[in-house]
């Protein structure tokens, strides 16, 4: 990684945070510790203040504190697809994807060696397989590799933006335009690093689509497509524009229609489209809403 104008004179340990969509500053600090990190070819401190032209080099991605393999756990999957090298899942809302600080046990990750033990032999590291993520209380579907080869390629694909993903949201307020795309930079909170914002400062690219599926009296149904993968990037774009997911407790007011139940996000990760990684054929899988959110659908008189 190349230091460009507007990231020098950060910090090594918060820049490199700010690269990442789910890796903790201290694990950051703990890979540039051990000498993982380069700079100009060599190790560095965690409070290094970048200089334009630095190259930043990561020798190691995998933190002391999550080096520790996975255990298998027998948790029921929804498997909509599956042949020898490629699964995808309709994750359930509430399921963590991959274990991290606060969730080593019930994710996505746990169950997936539990079902299919061969993962572990062929991908080394806390993540065998996956290829992106979804938040805990998104559900939907999300992509698996079964063996390195394939899950090489399907990064490849995910880096140049190939992978489809779409998405169900109900958000507060009728939206206006019936079609648009949010272009806006997301890094990390300055002021929360639990949550994830709008900046200029230590971010990352971001892209979202959206269209206007019906409009309700005082909420709107979209259909989003994201172009890049930021993590809480839906969430963070909808509260941009003034009009966040119903139910979101972080990004939204975390409240929902009087007399309909909802205890998370009304998001949804409703179709996947991407070549597959060994035969080359396309693959589209769809899953519909799960009932907690086509219940709030089907109370029409509370939207």
């Amino acid at each position: 990684m190349r230091i460009g104008a507007g990231e020098a004179g950060q910090r090594l340990d918060r820049y490199l945070v700010s690269q990442s969509d789910d890796v903790s500053r201290t694990s950051v600090q703990q890979l540039i510790v051990d000498g993982a990190v380069l700079v100009n070819g060599r190790p560095s401190k965690p409070g290094y203040a970048l200089r334009t032209g630095d190259e930043v080099q990561i020798l190691a991605s995998k933190p002391k504190d999550q080096a520790s393999a996975a255990r298998p756990q027998p948790i029921p999957l929804d498997v909509v697809y599956e042949d020898q090298d490629v699964l995808i899942i309709n994750k359930a809302a509430g399921m963590v994807v991959h274990p991290a600080p606060g969730h080593h046990e019930d994710t996505l990750v746990n169950a997936l060696l539990a079902h299919y033990p061969d993962l572990q032999e062929d991908v080394e590291n806390q993540r065998p397989g996956i290829i992106h993520r979804l938040d805990k209380d998104t559900s939907g579907l999300i992509v698996v590799a079964r063996n390195a080869t394939a899950q090489a390629a399907l990064l490849g694909q995910m880096k140049r933006h190939e992978i489809v993903k779409r998405y169900l949201a109900l958000v507060e307020g009728v939206v206006a335009l019936d079609r648009g795309s949010i272009d806006a930079p997301i890094g990390r909170n300055p002021r929360h690093r639990q949550q994830m914002a709008i900046t200029a400062t230590g971010s990352r690219e971001a892209r979202t689509h959206f269209r206007v599926l019906e409009r309700f009296a005082h909420h709107t149904l979209l259909l989003l497509e994201l172009e890049t993968g930021r993590t809480h990037q839906i969430r963070v774009h909808l509260k941009a524009i003034g009009h966040p997911i119903v139910g979101d407790p972080v990004y939204g007011s975390g409240s929902t229609m009087r007399g309909v139940t909802l205890k998370r996000q009304f998001l949804h990760a409703y179709q996947l489209k991407f070549t597959h990684p060994i035969t080359g054929a396309v693959i589209t899988v769809e899953a519909p809403l799960p009932d907690d959110l086509q219940a709030v659908l089907n109370a029409k008189t509370f939207l």
